[in-house]
């Protein structure tokens, strides 16, 4: 049996704090790496569609193949990570992901077309699907169990803080041309594979005693995750809430965009949810330390779906940013304390197959967001749209407040040992 320590693995009260570990913070640069370059990616790429085709339909397609190469692999990269050793995976995801973005600087430069982009763009979704994962995976191993909800919160922080900076920087090195933003993405890439190859720790798999085949496992993995009545239930309110916010912030952005509102002003949405997670980032590593789990997370994700209740009633642009700022002030905390106590339940054994069913059903909804706010804005217009998100996001606090499993999961240092 392996992989059943964490890399700092001594007692407690020796151990250093999260901020002395040298395994964690070479951990959150081969990560923080991948995070940027996927932020860089994910915006870079509809716009080189558009550069190359002239076409913001041809755009959304490329991007939505990518999406769904990603989704259909997400399952099948738990297999992977379950099977393998994390660090490995974690280089050659890193590696892979650079090539990738280096063939796309070879088809612009050759000019060979939107179809050698797009299909590039779906090899970018299955290497995501495939590979992605194995650095949240890996986190488990990095950490000592006590300092998962702290470490979490501080990935809370930094996910807010490449998910508002990497757009800028995005526009900004696309400005000086396609290469040097291409280049940038890959050099971010290939610094998360870097750090990943000095990782330090053991990262290799539980041995099974045979060889089961993937259908066998993925569904071994779903059987683990079902039986516990707590995390059937966040499956269900992330893939409602999910639904419902992504709605709800697509519908704001087309409406803006379709009643002539400057491009700089449709951009402050995302900063106004970007700041929003920012501030609830630096807030939850206490909170989930001195608060019950499932306090922290009933409060913080009702907050969010309440807000959208309060979305279609707000006048003028400026209180719609302040409502969509406070209403996402709890969801960093929210999702370190399920995230972190899915993680120390979760043997390693599964643990692989387990995130990448949590990260399915979380992107599984997405699709289906831009369709509900299209759709919406065209048959019933902006404040029914509005209200038919708000109701997705109340039967998510509904399964909260209902789940006594959830509502009443305690304080981290009360979730036991944790499962190896």
């Amino acid at each position: 049996m392996h992989a059943s320590a964490a890399t700092e693995d001594v007692s407690p009260s020796t151990a250093p704090s999260l901020r002395r570990s040298r395994s964690y913070w070479v951990w959150l640069v081969s990560d923080t790496g991948q995070a940027l370059g996927s932020s860089l990616q994910f915006f870079l790429v509809p716009l080189l569609v558009v550069i190359v085709s002239g076409s913001a339909a041809a755009a959304g397609t490329v991007a939505a193949v990518g999406l769904t190469g990603r989704i259909a692999t997400t399952l099948l990269g738990g297999v992977l990570a379950d099977r393998h050793d994390l660090r490995r995976l974690m280089v050659l995801s890193g590696l892979t992901a650079a090539l990738v973005v280096g063939a796309m600087t070879a088809v612009l430069g050759l000019d060979l077309g939107l179809v050698a982009l797009g299909a590039l763009n779906l090899l970018a979704g299955v290497r995501a699907g495939l590979l992605g994962g194995a650095s949240n995976t890996a986190l488990k191993q990095v950490v000592r169990p006590d300092l998962l909800p702290t470490a979490s919160a501080a990935n809370q922080a930094r996910d807010a803080a490449v998910s508002m900076g990497g757009p800028p920087l995005g526009g900004l090195l696309l400005g000086l041309g396609a290469l040097p933003a291409l280049a940038a993405t890959a050099a971010a890439y290939l610094l998360s594979a870097a750090a990943a190859l000095v990782l330090r720790g053991d990262f290799r798999p539980v041995r099974a005693a045979e060889p089961a085949s993937v259908r066998v496992e993925i569904l071994a993995g779903l059987r683990w995750l079902w039986a516990r009545p707590e995390l059937r239930r966040v499956m269900a309110v992330a893939l409602l809430l999910n639904l419902g916010l992504n709605a709800a912030i697509s519908t704001l952005l087309y409406h803006l965009a379709t009643t002539g509102e400057a491009p700089a002003r449709i951009g402050l949405v995302s900063t106004a949810l970007g700041l929003g997670m920012l501030l609830g980032a630096v807030a939850a590593g206490p909170v989930v330390q001195r608060f019950a789990s499932g306090w922290v997370a009933t409060v913080g994700l009702s907050l969010a779906g309440l807000s959208m209740l309060v979305l279609p009633f707000v006048p003028g642009f400026w209180p719609i940013l302040a409502v969509l700022t406070v209403g996402i002030l709890g969801a960093p905390a929210a999702n370190a304390a399920v995230l972190s106590y899915l993680m120390h339940q979760t043997p390693r054994s599964v643990v692989g197959r387990v995130m990448g069913a949590v990260e399915l059903v979380g992107a599984g909804a997405t699709p289906l967001a831009p369709v509900l706010a299209g759709f919406g804005l065209a048959l019933l217009g902006l404040r029914p749209t509005l209200l038919v998100c708000a109701a997705v996001c109340l039967l998510a606090v509904g399964a909260v407040v209902s789940s006594r499993a959830l509502r009443t999961l305690p304080r981290p240092d009360a979730w036991g040992p944790a499962a190896q």
